[in-house]
């Protein structure tokens, strides 16, 4: 994975173990520090976190990427779904398939790993 991939994971894995469940795309990019500094609309940002998703599904592993998602409404943004859930058509069948990968994420932290590669 890239350096920006491996930094969100990171932060992404101490967040869930930490019972924060959720992040926003803004505070996501806030915390990547000056190093990793992104916007949150960055597509530098999305590519990260699409190669997240695929590198956890390679692993067999819920989609970290779920935790993050849009201040309002508070899902992720478009691009999740085309990544995690490729066949999820409509918006019903976005959000659940979205809501069932959260869950997941959420009862599975003790599943991932403290890298992934």
């Amino acid at each position: 994975m890239s350096p920006l991939a491996n930094e969100i994971y990171k932060h992404l894995i101490k967040r869930v173990r930490s019972n924060q469940p959720s992040i926003t795309y803004a505070e996501l990019a806030r915390s990547l520090g000056k190093k990793h500094a992104t916007h949150p609309r960055s597509p530098t940002l999305h590519a990260a976190l699409g190669e997240l998703t695929q590198a956890c599904r390679h692993s067999d592993l819920p989609a970290l990427p779920a935790i993050v998602w849009r201040a309002s409404p508070r899902r992720p943004g478009d691009g999740y779904y085309k990544v995690a859930h490729p066949r999820a058509h409509t918006e019903e069948a976005q959000l659940a398939a979205w809501e069932r990968e959260h869950a997941r994420v959420i009862s599975e932290v003790e599943r991932f790993p403290p890298a992934l590669s």
